[in-house]
């Protein structure tokens, strides 16, 4: 079968996305959004300040070098890229239209760097709390709620999911569809202090 696709293919880069350099949304809007700063906020979800933080605080993980067929996607469209597929749930084929680039490479860079902002950020935002912060935790759940002892409410959830290729009933619910559980932990100030995805 991958034979016959390969033997198909017509173009090395197709010529829809061959002008993204020129075309693509990246070089129409970007520029353009950080000037405006609430329609910056609506595109991607996040203000220019914070993008700004978050592109510095992950560094070098989203640099990749050029090479001699083409030049890699700049850290600041991949992060763009992430945030607009994280904002609105556009598929990666309307982000492949849209930024002028392979629905593969959409799907790459969307997966590489949602798993840099975690390596980068969980320690920040996900870190485990210390035994002053628990008994402050505690101490918040008795003056707003009159649960005594309580560090946080648990929750769970079915996420309803395309059944991946290949996985037989593995995703395949009690609730008669396919779905992954996403488990989570909330303090009283509805702040998430710890989570599990996919148990």
């Amino acid at each position: 079968m991958r034979k016959r696709l390969m033997s198909t293919r017509r173009y090395w880069v197709h010529p829809i996305i061959q002008n993204k350099e020129e075309r693509g949304q990246f070089r129409i809007l970007y520029n353009d959004l950080r000037q405006h700063k609430e329609k910056f906020f609506n595109y991607s979800r996040m203000s220019v300040n914070s993008f700004n933080e978050l592109l510095r605080l992950l560094g070098t993980r989203l640099e990749y070098q050029n090479t001699t067929f083409r030049n890699s996607v700049e850290p600041a469209e991949r992060l763009l890229v992430t945030l607009r597929y994280l904002a609105t749930g556009n598929s990666f084929a309307s982000l492949h239209y849209e930024y002028k680039l392979g629905k593969s490479m959409v799907s790459t860079i969307v997966r590489n760097t949602c798993i840099a902002i975690w390596e980068v950020l969980r320690d920040v935002v996900m870190r485990k709390p210390n035994k002053e912060e628990w008994n402050t935790k505690a101490e918040l759940f008795w003056e707003r709620c009159n649960f005594p002892n309580c560090v946080g409410a648990i929750d769970g959830k079915h996420i309803r999911i395309v059944r991946p290729v290949g996985s037989g009933s593995k995703f395949f619910n009690y609730k008669k569809y396919f779905s992954f559980v996403l488990l989570a932990v909330a303090d009283a100030n509805y702040s998430f202090t710890y989570i599990d995805i996919g148990s």
